[in-house]
């Protein structure tokens, strides 16, 4: 009786989850045929084909599954396709809340693939280190049998999930007030998942006693904890500062940990201990706000489970106060992100939008930490040119080329590789064209060309994202210098490597070394914790040395053989 009590109060999370859903809940680049359709992707079914099969067996091949609803998702397995020589040797995950904006499943923050199958018919399952919660999985092949095609058939395992959410729209709050009568316990603990698409804003304050307050705030997308005391001064107090382009519209996991003077700020796994100033050793929290009074700076995103130790806030100020448009769901934007993996990325939209006095203009935002890239262009088909709109030396360019020749250049902006969103806008009105970037202070430049300029075919946008090597390398990239972030939304910025991909390994050189005497020493041209990022994610470390020097008889004894 004991062992079964146990087994009733343990939370299980390894449903089968793909098995009962309908075909309509499948989607996928391509399919080989209607018998090799996604639908007929389960785990040991055998009706079709036996599985699903792309019409082309490539790495640009992808399933997709959607669960209904946000799951909590624990493990993934996979299975060739029945009575066949079809399955996968490897594939990467992708999640998602909407099936728009995905993002990549990280082992322990690096990016990596799952091992798939060795036949068509054993089952390998992959247990997730860190379980995921998203409402739609996809699944995209990277090796397959040589001997045959992709070939798949999977399960998904894992329990429902649930949770309170709210959204706050930039001149929102939610307040609640903590009990007088309410325990103290000797450890505080504040938790809350958050997401959105702006780069600033309060996230939450904690307001206690004497005129001290404690505030996570959003600031160039990097999460800031600051102490305000309201005696002393108006400006705050930056304790902490933590992760980076954490406005990317994914959640984010923050944990607040107070013990005394002691505090643990957590972001995504990340970590920082600090120090509290004396004057909090007999602080108490009296209240918590999701954000301030109306201002510039309140948060306009979501927050879900905000917890103060055990209580429940969001669930809690639904019948306390609110102030502006609070609403208890989460409201997904309509602009989406589109990331260019690699420079052969492109994506192209059909032009044609001038007005009938060849007005028309082209909006968009972009982010990058390159200081060059293709960022737009489209032909003028009537004067026989082409448009580029590009960076260099992270400023905005513009050029207009026929036959070689440049027939108009403008330059704005500056320093726009700091990875943060800048608005662009591209017009011509009555014959004048203009280019402004991030509309006051960033930087306007205008002509007016002697030539109707008027974009008539495609338009053709194209960017650099900076992932990983590895990422790079299951892409196609040969060999190169590339940038990466090795640790994501973590605090360590990106860095210029060299990714060896030749065979099966990739390594990150950047490295200059200096003889001294009968010792090398070897200075990376890095900072030290962007090192030590990149060496705790790696399977193996080596430093090498090489000697090249021209008619040189190195550990040789003159006229004598060889050592």
């Amino acid at each position: 009786m004991f062992f079964l009590l146990c087994d009733w109060l343990t939370e299980v999370c390894d449903r089968p989850l793909v098995s009962n859903l309908p075909p309509s809940s499948f989607r996928s680049s391509s399919q080989l045929s209607s018998s090799h359709a996604p639908g007929f992707a389960k785990l040991n079914r055998r009706e079709g084909a036996g599985g699903w099969s792309p019409l082309t067996s490539d790495r640009y091949q992808w399933l997709e599954v959607d669960l209904g609803e946000r799951t909590k998702i624990t493990a993934v397995a996979t299975q060739g396709r029945y009575g066949s020589s079809d399955w996968l040797i490897s594939y990467l995950l992708m999640f998602s809340d909407t099936g728009h904006n995905w993002q990549q499943y990280r082992q322990e923050d690096s990016i990596g693939f799952f091992p798939g199958n060795s036949n068509a018919d054993s089952v390998v399952q992959y247990k997730l280190q860190q379980p995921v919660v998203a409402r739609f999985l996809r699944l995209i092949p990277l090796d397959w049998n040589l001997s045959g095609r992709i070939g798949l058939r999977l399960e998904i395992y894992g329990c429902s999930y649930t949770s309170d959410v709210v959204s706050l729209d930039g001149s929102s709050s939610l307040v609640y007030r903590l009990s007088p009568g309410l325990r103290r316990t000797p450890r505080e603990v504040v938790s809350l998942k958050f997401k959105t698409l702006r780069n600033s804003g309060i996230l939450v304050q904690a307001e206690g006693q004497e005129g001290l307050s404690l505030s996570l705030e959003l600031e160039r997308g990097k999460l800031l904890l600051l102490l305000r005391d309201v005696t002393l001064s108006s400006v705050p107090q930056r304790l902490v500062s933590l992760g980076s382009l954490l406005d990317d519209q994914h959640w984010h996991h923050v944990v607040m940990q107070r013990r005394s003077l002691h505090l643990n700020l957590t972001v995504d796994k990340h970590t920082e201990k600090v120090q509290m100033p004396a004057k909090f050793s007999h602080w108490d929290m009296e209240q918590s706000f999701s954000s301030l009074k109306p201002t510039r700076r309140n948060f306009h995103g979501c927050l879900e489970n905000l917890l103060y130790n055990d209580l429940n806030l969001i669930e809690l100020a639904k019948h306390t106060d609110r102030q502006g448009n609070v609403t208890f769901s989460c409201a997904e934007p309509v602009s989406v992100a589109v990331t260019f993996p690699g420079p052969q990325s492109f994506l192209q939209l059909p032009g044609g939008m001038a007005s009938s006095w060849g007005d028309w203009s082209v909006g968009f935002q972009f982010r990058t930490w390159n200081k060059a890239g293709l960022l737009l262009t489209f032909d003028l088909p009537q004067q026989g040119g082409v448009v580029w709109l590009y960076l260099s030396e992270a400023r905005l360019r513009l050029q207009i080329l026929k036959d070689g020749r440049v027939l108009l250049e403008l330059t704005a902006g500056s320093a726009l590789n700091d990875g943060q969103w800048h608005l662009v806008e591209l017009n011509s009105r009555r014959g004048r064209l203009t280019i402004t970037v991030d509309k006051e202070g960033g930087g306007t430049a205008h002509a007016s060309p002697s030539f109707p300029i008027t974009p008539q075919s495609h338009l053709f946008f194209g960017a650099v994202y900076e992932p990983s090597c590895e990422a790079y390398k299951h892409n196609g990239n040969t060999s190169g210098h590339f940038c990466i972030d090795v640790d994501g939304s973590g605090p360590v910025k990106p860095q210029l490597v060299y990714c060896n991909m030749t065979g099966d390994t990739y390594k990150l050189n950047k490295l200059a070394s200096h003889h001294r005497s009968h010792s090398v020493h070897f200075d990376y041209m890095t900072e030290e914790e962007q090192l030590l990022a990149a060496i705790s994610q790696s399977e193996h470390c080596e430093q090498e040395l090489s000697y090249h020097c021209r008619m040189s008889r190195l550990l040789n004894t003159p006229g004598k053989a060889c050592f």
